[in-house]
């Protein structure tokens, strides 16, 4: 990749769709993402390279993040490839403050809703839920339906909060970057959020502790 140019990225699969093998079948970058980033500020061969190793790493949490807010496989599809364009063009002279998903997250976000003509309230994955660190005890798949119909009983930016806390693993300073707010309106969304789910029957069992 020379300076200035901007390839566009692959269309990524549909989620559940194999990743494709490393280019000539070498086995993936181990580098960290800021030596990674470093590269693709220095240009060339290298650059290239570095940025397919960022790509294949944070394309799924990308695509995840995508269909939260379009609702649409095809739409998040769309919206994962702007993603990773708008992120290769920050270079020459990106510097990285953060873990790289608190930077791509917002744009995700603004880059989603942007397509769609007005917004509607988020879907709340029963899968993702499953997988969340919020329960105390596990919820078996009946309880799931019930936990999903609560959370998008919540405000948006309380289902926000609770959803970037506890299925993309955000810390409260990661949150504050990627939605560029205080780190106390974080805790307070997060509070507030939390006490909704525990003074609610079908889910306060769930909630009995602070995370």
């Amino acid at each position: 990749m020379t300076h200035g140019a901007s390839p566009n990225p692959p269309r990524p699969e549909p989620a559940g769709s194999p990743a494709g093998a490393a280019p000539h079948g070498t086995a993936p970058d181990k580098a960290p993402d800021e030596a990674l980033i470093d590269a693709m500020n220095r240009g060339g061969d290298a650059a290239t390279r570095a940025f397919e190793v960022l790509y294949r790493r944070h394309k799924d949490f990308v695509l995840r993040v995508a269909l939260r807010f379009a609702r649409d496989e095809d739409d998040a599809l769309d919206v994962t490839q702007e993603t990773f364009i708008y992120f290769l063009r920050k270079f020459p002279g990106f510097t990285l403050s953060a873990r790289l998903t608190t930077f791509l997250y917002p744009a995700v976000r603004h880059i989603a809703l942007a397509r769609k003509r007005r917004k509607l309230p988020q879907p709340v994955d029963a899968d993702a839920l499953e997988r969340s660190t919020v329960p105390a005890a596990p919820p078996d798949r009946a309880d799931l339906a019930d936990l999903a119909r609560v959370l998008e009983g919540l405000s948006e930016v309380h289902r926000e909060a609770i959803v970037l806390r506890f299925i993309d693993g955000m810390s409260l300073e990661e949150m504050a970057a990627a939605l560029d707010v205080p780190e106390g309106t974080i805790k307070s969304r997060l509070h507030n959020a939390i006490a909704a789910l525990r003074a609610d029957p079908r889910t306060a069992r769930y909630f009995n502790r602070d995370r």
